[in-house]
């Protein structure tokens, strides 16, 4: 079934792709800030590459759920002080899982939305990214 974003979206998957939505405007924060705090130029385009592809799909999101929603700052300071006290490698990990669990749960969601299919490729290309970083 494929649900155009003009079709009334059940309750249940409707609060998914809110959070869904959230989660990319949050991540879009996550790595704009991780671009500025780091030193080396490949990380930083990087950063800006995934924080990019995440602000697209925010918006690819947005298109079925209709709503506006706000970035938060709280994710992206934690993130960015876990890279400055603990280091890109468990930093980068953590993110890294973040990424894939965002395919399992678009995954989920994909046969009732199909441009999700996008966001999983990118979100395992981002996974893939930071895991050569």
């Amino acid at each position: 079934m494929q649900t155009p974003p003009s079709t009334e979206i059940p309750t249940n998957k409707k609060v998914q792709l809110i959070k869904a939505q959230q989660g990319e405007l949050d991540a879009v924060m996550v790595y704009r800030r991780l671009a500025e705090a780091v030193d080396d130029k490949n990380s930083k385009k990087t950063f800006l590459r995934i924080a990019a592809d995440e602000g697209k799909h925010a918006s690819i999101l947005k298109k079925y759920t209709n709503e506006t929603l706000q970035a938060s700052n709280f994710k992206a300071i934690v993130v960015t002080n876990l890279y400055k006290i603990l280091g890109s490698r468990f930093t980068l990990k953590l993110l890294e899982k973040g990424e894939l669990k965002a395919v399992e749960g678009y995954s989920q969601l994909v046969a009732d939305f199909p441009s999700i299919g996008d966001i999983i490729r990118d979100e395992a290309l981002h996974a893939n990214l930071l895991k050569k970083m």
